[in-house]
């Protein structure tokens, strides 16, 4: 028996290659240039905005409370030593309340289990005829 080798066809499309220029690589078209343009501006914008919202903190804290006068007290306030230590020992009552809570549960859990059996107490239905 004898073997004989298919012959193959060349391929039906041909591609072409060409060198690129250094002026066709780095171009940027029209649509590229308009969209480096709208990112720039998105975040001037976007920064804008962002100090516009900082400026105005103050404002909006003391609106938020009623007017100037009223933050103006409400700064005295939490600038006062009494609400210093008051709040700290909320915090420090809370931290224990947690903590006490974490070891009381740990006490509660039993350490050895025994099943202990129970018998369901049956009771049947009278049935009236």
């Amino acid at each position: 028996m004898v073997f004989t080798k298919k012959t193959t066809k060349a391929p039906g499309v041909m591609v072409e290659t060409r060198k690129l220029s250094a002026k066709d690589t780095y171009g940027m078209g029209c649509c590229d240039k308009i969209k480096h343009l709208l990112v720039f501006i998105l975040v001037i914008l976007n920064t804008i905005m962002i100090a516009w919202i900082l400026c105005n903190q103050t404002r909006i804290e003391a609106d938020r409370v009623g007017g100037r006068a009223n933050y103006k007290m409400v700064q005295q306030i939490y600038k006062s030593p009494a609400f210093k230590a008051q709040q700290k020992q909320q915090i420090e009552q809370a931290l224990q309340m947690y903590q006490g809570g974490a070891a009381t549960q740990q006490a509660a859990l039993p350490t050895a289990t025994t099943p202990t059996e129970t018998t369901p107490t049956e009771t049947t239905p009278t049935v009236a005829q």
